[in-house]
């Protein structure tokens, strides 16, 4: 009979042990869900705020590259900088008059 009620002490000790067990492990899978899954939403939230960056430099570089091949093409056409701008100035508001009167 003694021999029974250990056997069965020790059946619940091992039952309550292994149940203990488990939820631990468990507790530490949820856990470790819970880090892994925030750490990929901000790695998202990265990929995303990278990816706009990108495509604004994608832009920029292109509208360098038009710019360039524009300023070449002024130079093959042979114009230059201009240094200084000198201004005519007229008498009253006129720019142009008739004179064949």
């Amino acid at each position: 009979m003694k021999k029974k009620k250990n056997q069965s002490k020790i059946f619940f000790c091992f039952i309550i042990g292994a149940i203990v067990t488990l939820t631990g492990f468990y507790v530490f899978q949820v856990s470790e869900m819970s880090r892994v899954s925030y750490l990929v939403s901000s790695a998202q939230g990265e990929i995303d705020s990278l990816k706009k960056e990108n495509s604004g430099l994608k832009l920029s570089i292109s509208q360098n590259k038009n710019l360039m091949i524009v300023e070449d093409k002024i130079k093959e056409k042979g114009y230059d900088k201009v240094g200084k701008i000198n201004y005519m100035v007229t008498p009253g508001n006129t720019v142009a008059t008739n004179q064949n009167n």
